[in-house]
């Protein structure tokens, strides 16, 4: 865990995010390895194309996640969302319940070449 924040809290200085997300409703508030997604999401523009993956579709994700000398997911992602902010990287954003747990950035030809054959698009 201490190395997933290593790689975790440089970003979310940079991006300026806070902490771990707060109890809502007076709910108990659960774990969260990360910051609650609602917030993660407030330092885009809305302009900001956003486009989610579930399902079968995490698949190349998190293999995508194990490909770099990474640690462990803290969850399993139960979506992940690729953000694409203009003239940069693709940062892609894994999430369970209402966490953003870990988030990198890929290269778009990278991700791309990723994702082709599992849309049925030629490599």
């Amino acid at each position: 865990m201490p190395k997933l924040l290593a790689i975790i809290l440089p970003a979310m200085a940079l991006l300026g995010l806070a902490g771990p997300a707060a109890a809502r409703d007076g709910q108990p508030a659960q774990a969260c390895p990360g910051i609650a997604t609602s917030l993660f999401e407030q330092r885009f523009p809305e302009q900001v194309p956003r486009y989610a993956f579930v399902h079968a579709m995490l698949e190349p994700f998190v293999e995508l996640w194990h490909s770099g000398r990474r640690p462990d997911l803290p969850l399993p992602p139960e979506r992940v969302t690729v953000y694409a902010v203009p003239g940069q990287p693709f940062l892609v954003g894994y999430q369970s319940g209402g966490c953003m747990i870990a988030f990198l950035a890929v290269d778009r030809d990278r991700l791309l070449h990723l994702l082709r054959p599992r849309l049925g698009w030629p490599v």
